[in-house]
């Protein structure tokens, strides 16, 4: 299946708009001062890392259109952690919850295409739906990740206007051939890499990364991306709102999605007491379920009266 198609159906099966990204931080899982840690005082790391992305699997299961698993903490962490995040990627398809590798990947020629192979080939161990990539060594070097993404029915996010503080230094830039931000022409480029390839729902199979941190720009990038969908990062932890999101949807609720990890992976940090096995599963999940319902009543529609 198209990959926005099968990002569509999950978002109308399930009502949700929400990814959750799978952020394990090793000091908040494995520290002295650890919760969760504590929640399972007989469990190596290792056990504790499944456990997490089990809970975490386990709640999008009801809330989430997607999961985005950050590959940097698992490589952080060694030969256990890509096994984890290896069998954390198959659950997840298992249990029909769509995967974006968010590894940022980007690189030239023969490389570029060993990197899409690794994430974006049906026969390999790092499987996913989606991949992020950086698109700053040029337009080129996007096209290996598109053609394999295509071949397997899978998809892109690339890099437009990042959620982070820093992002403006090199991506605000001015163009002096035409007035216009970098960020808009690689979202132009964006919008050319997947044309030829839309599927049933309208949209495209590379998407664009825009952050929640930047709604004035979300809102000029939404109308440039008009056939993509938009991955939203920055809302939750970063300080992105509900609010600032709400002009990233179409007027039909469609054509976003949007990633909440830290304020869901770790809600219950929040606990004055009680930080139990129960306790955990239930923070997690009640963290899902506000950020679900929260996106919702942004995106959907009002009814005419």
């Amino acid at each position: 299946m198209h990959f926005a198609d099968k990002l569509h159906e999950r978002i109308s099966k399930i009502d949700s708009r929400l990814v959750i990204g799978i952020d394990p931080y090793p000091e908040r899982l494995f520290g002295e001062s650890s919760p969760f840690a504590r929640a399972y005082p007989h469990f190596t790391p290792e056990k504790l890392l499944i456990e997490f992305c089990a809970i975490l699997i386990e709640t999008a299961e009801e809330t989430a259109c997607a999961v985005k698993p950050q590959a940097a903490f698992f490589e952080s962490m060694g030969l256990t952690g890509i096994a984890v995040l290896s069998a954390c990627l198959k659950a997840a398809r298992t249990k029909g919850i769509p995967v974006i590798m968010d590894a940022k990947r980007g690189d030239i020629g023969s490389t570029a295409a060993a990197y899409a192979k690794a994430f974006l080939d049906p026969d390999s161990d790092f499987f996913a739906d989606a991949l992020t990539v950086n698109p700053y060594l040029g337009p080129d070097t996007l096209e290996p990740f598109a053609r394999a993404a295509a071949k397997a029915g899978s998809g892109l996010f690339v890099l437009v206007k990042t959620s982070n503080p820093g992002s403006g230094a090199f991506q605000d830039q001015i163009l002096e051939e035409s007035g216009e931000r970098l960020y808009t022409k690689v979202a132009r480029a964006v919008t050319d890499l997947g044309a030829a390839n839309i599927g049933r729902c309208g949209y495209s199979h590379v998407g664009a990364v825009v952050g929640a941190t930047y709604p004035s720009e979300l809102k000029a990038l939404r109308e440039v991306l008009s056939s993509s969908y938009l991955l939203v990062p920055g809302y939750g932890a970063q300080g992105g709102t509900a609010h600032d999101v709400r002009h990233a949807f179409r007027p039909d609720g469609a054509g976003a999605i949007v990633n909440a990890s830290r304020s869901i992976d770790y809600a219950y940090e929040a606990l004055d007491e009680g930080i139990d096995k129960d306790a955990i599963r239930r923070a997690i999940y009640d963290a899902a379920r506000k950020a679900q319902k929260d996106l919702n009543n942004v995106a959907k529609p009002t009814p005419s009266t």
